[in-house]
């Protein structure tokens, strides 16, 4: 029987929007700028997403037993025909480009999808002493890079979002997979609210993580798609 089309993962609908709403916010240690409405039919990229595996990173939460799901999905684009569409057109890095006045020519694109996948255990106990996933993203040493972040769940709960924070601590746990800090240990600078179809854009290096603060990520599974746009 041949192949339906509905079955197939269908990497033409990554388009995003030519006019989302923008907002930037300056702080103490750089620059935050939201896009809203970043894709042109997220419900579209949704279905797409659906069809993605999801592979198990780790699910052992610090040393008290209780757990929690982190994984990830991943589509690579490496081949003819499976560009997504987003690079192919050179809108997504034209877009950034715009936004960080940057040459776009010296903008390199994440060519692959990326999508982190995090529930908590129905036994964990939220704890409102401490941040979680507090982390910088990996860079090439002595390079820059900017990332994207995108919330891709229907809706948010108040206080569901993405913060960012001062320098990491030396007295940071690193001992532990999820990156906790006790929140008496590092400062919070700015909290975004998480919106469907809501993008982040940053610098690389400034410190940030997940807010998950009410028992919604019990209930359902959180799904960030993150791209990174290394800078030459």
């Amino acid at each position: 029987m041949f192949v339906r089309d509905e079955d197939l993962f269908n990497n033409k609908v990554f388009v995003v929007n030519d006019s989302p709403q923008m907002e930037t916010i300056e702080t103490d240690r750089a620059r935050i700028t939201i896009i809203d409405n970043f894709y042109e039919d997220v419900d579209s990229v949704l279905v797409e997403l659906d069809k993605l595996p999801i592979t198990k990173v780790f699910t052992e939460f610090l040393d008290n037993g209780v757990t929690f799901f982190d994984g990830r999905k991943s589509y690579a684009s490496n081949m003819s025909g499976t560009e997504i569409a987003y690079i192919g057109d050179n809108s997504l890095r034209n877009k950034i480009s715009e936004i960080i006045n940057y040459p776009p020519e010296s903008i390199g694109v994440g060519k692959d999808i990326l999508i982190n996948c995090f529930q908590f255990s129905d036994r964990f106990e939220l704890d409102d002493t401490k941040y979680y996933s507090v982390h910088e993203d990996e860079v090439v040493e002595g390079g820059n890079q900017v990332s994207i972040v995108i919330f891709l769940n229907k809706h948010y709960e108040e206080g569901e979002g993405m913060n960012f924070y001062a320098e990491i601590p030396a007295i940071h746990n690193r001992s532990n997979t999820n990156n906790t800090s006790l929140r008496k240990d590092i400062k919070l600078i700015h909290t975004v609210q998480g919106k469907s179809n809501r993008a982040v854009l940053f610098d690389a290096k400034f410190t940030h993580g997940q807010h998950t603060p009410t028992d919604q990520f019990k209930k359902e599974m959180r799904y960030t798609q993150v791209i990174f746009f290394p800078l030459h």
